[in-house]
C-alpha cells in the first residue's frame, strides 16, 4: 500500500469512527457518506460480498476513481486535510456508492450497507436512511444525536490521552459498544430486531498490514 493510500485509509477510518464528519453529511441521506470508498478497497469487505472477477474489476475502477478524487488532500496538513476530505466527501461518496449499486446485486448491496453500519457504530444513527428504516421518531433521533455528542466529547479525550495505543483503541472500541447500547434503550423491541437484521452477522474489518477492528 503506498503513502497516499495509507493516508487515505486513515482519513476514511477517522471519518467513520467519529460522528461529527458524518453528521455534517447526513441529510443528503442514504448511507452516511464517509466511507463507501474506504470499504470497498479493503480486501476484507470484498471477500465478505463474494465478489466475482468482474464485479471486483469494475469495483476496482470506481475506487481507483475516488482515489484519485482524493488524492489533492495529500500534501495538506493533518487538520486541514481532514476538512478537505470531509469537504470532498460530499460529492465523491454519493457518486462511488451509486456507481457501487449498478454493480453489486442485492443481497451484497445490504451486506456493504451492513457492514458500513457495524463499522460506523453509533454515527450510523445520524445516517437518514438507517433512521428511515428503523422509522425512528423525531425524539429518538434528538436522543441519540445527544448521546453520540457526548460520545464524541469522550472518544475525544481518549484520542488525546496518549498512553498505549493498542490500550487507547481497545477503549475507544469498548466505548463504541456502550454507545450504541445507549442508542438501543431508547428504541423499541421492534426497532432493535429490524436494527440487528440491517447488520447482519457480525463482521471484523481486516486492515492490510494490522489487525481486524
Amino acid at each position: 500500500m503506498n503513502t497516499l493510500s495509507k493516508s487515505l485509509l486513515a482519513l476514511g477510518l477517522a471519518a467513520l469512527m467519529t460522528a461529527p464528519a458524518y453528521a455534517q453529511q447526513r441529510r443528503g441521506g442514504g448511507f452516511g457518506r464517509a466511507g463507501v470508498s474506504m470499504l470497498l478497497s479493503n480486501a476484507s469487505v470484498l471477500d465478505e460480498l463474494k465478489l466475482d472477477d468482474a464485479q471486483k474489476s469494475k469495483i476496482s475502477e470506481i475506487v481507483d476513481e475516488a482515489r484519485e478524487k482524493y488524492s489533492v488532500t495529500g500534501d495538506l496538513e493533518p487538520q486541514e486535510r481532514m476538512a478537505k476530505y470531509r469537504e470532498l466527501a460530499k460529492e465523491i461518496e454519493p457518486a462511488t456508492l451509486k456507481a457501487a449499486a449498478e454493480v453489486l446485486k442485492p443481497e451484497q448491496l445490504n451486506r456493504l450497507h451492513g457492514i458500513h453500519y457495524q463499522v460506523a457504530g453509533p454515527a450510523a444513527f445520524e445516517d437518514e436512511d438507517l433512521q428511515k428504516k428503523l422509522k425512528m421518531t423525531d425524539e429518538q433521533k434528538s436522543a441519540a444525536e445527544q448521546i453520540i455528542a457526548d460520545s464524541n466529547t469522550e472518544m475525544r479525550e481518549l484520542f488525546q490521552s496518549g498512553g498505549d495505543r493498542d490500550e487507547t483503541m481497545s477503549k475507544i472500541r469498548e466505548h463504541r459498544k456502550a454507545t450504541v447500547t445507549k442508542i438501543e434503550a431508547k428504541m423499541t423491541d421492534e426497532q432493535k430486531a429490524e436494527y440487528a437484521k440491517l447488520l447482519g452477522s457480525p463482521f471484523e474489518i481486516r486492515w492490510e498490514g494490522g489487525r481486524g477492528r
